[in-house]
């Protein structure tokens, strides 16, 4: 999520292309100690990852994430003996999901119990808030915006409505080098199978800080939107889109000509649920 073009003007332009270059920052407390890696992995994933139709979904969805640079997977007995600074293993979990088999979510607030007694604080409780926190204020608002919206024109108006999904989004925001260990977690696989990590390269679908970060690059693009909607009628250049929005019956039914003021409404929702 680089910025470009219009989005280079705006305010939060050189955050973004810091997270762009460097990554985002993952702040996630103290490292954690060899007792508690090593118990972690010991655990392994959680149990709705363990079955063999669960093994089976994720053979191909990490494959998918490797091929797209969005993880790596390394062998347990390659790193024990010399363990990343920032490793922390969290236990992942494959949930049912509407148009997918499974969707992967990491357990980033999973607390571990270890064998002394104590307990290992969860990546999200030990996790700082770094992450652009006015960005997020927008959630749970829009639905509301774009019935307002709705209700407040005319009868006779014509409405053009267009959703745009940006697949695993998260996962387009990079973490900072070394700091990608924070979210390591024991791939699911049959037993007697040597044991593999998954070590991602970008933000986790289910840690904290995710959202702000995602909500500043998606609030920044609703804003460069908002701009190029402003623009001059013909100073911007043809929209690889366009020959499907004036395909469709409403657009060939407008006037040739402008007779009055456009209004329009660009809003951004974040899917949070599994």
């Amino acid at each position: 999520m680089c910025p470009s073009g219009l989005a280079l003007e705006h305010p939060a332009a050189e955050t973004l292309l810091e997270y762009a270059t460097g990554g985002c920052p993952t702040l996630t407390g103290a490292q954690w100690t060899r007792e508690m890696i090593e118990e972690a992995v010991a655990r392994g994933p959680h149990v709705s990852a363990t079955s063999p139709e669960a093994i089976e979904y994720f053979k191909s969805e990490i494959e998918h994430k490797i091929a797209a640079g969005q993880a790596r997977v390394v062998e347990w007995e390659s790193i024990k003996d010399d363990l990343p600074p920032e490793l922390k293993i969290s236990p992942l979990a494959l949930v049912p999901h509407k148009s997918r088999k499974f969707r992967a979510i990491l357990d980033l607030s999973f607390r571990l119990r270890l064998q002394s007694g104590e307990v290992a604080p969860s990546v999200n409780e030990a996790s700082e808030k770094a992450a652009p926190r006015a960005a997020c204020e927008q959630l749970g608002h829009v639905l509301n915006r774009i019935i307002h919206a709705f209700a407040e024109a005319d009868e006779d108006a014509k409405i053009f409505m267009a959703k745009f999904d940006i697949k695993d989004g998260f996962c387009l925001l990079d973490c900072a080098e070394g700091e990608e260990w924070n979210f390591a977690y024991v791939m699911p696989q049959e037993e007697g199978q040597p044991i593999r990590m998954v070590v991602p390269t970008s933000l986790q679908m289910g840690w904290i800080e995710s959202p702000p970060f995602f909500c500043a690059a998606t609030e920044t693009g609703r804003d460069v939107a908002e701009d190029y909607v402003e623009a001059p009628v013909g100073s911007l250049p043809e929209h690889k889109f366009e020959k499907y929005t004036a395909g469709s019956t409403a657009y060939n039914e407008l006037p040739p000509t402008a007779t009055g003021t456009l209004q329009y409404l660009v809003e951004v929702y974040v899917d949070l649920s599994p």
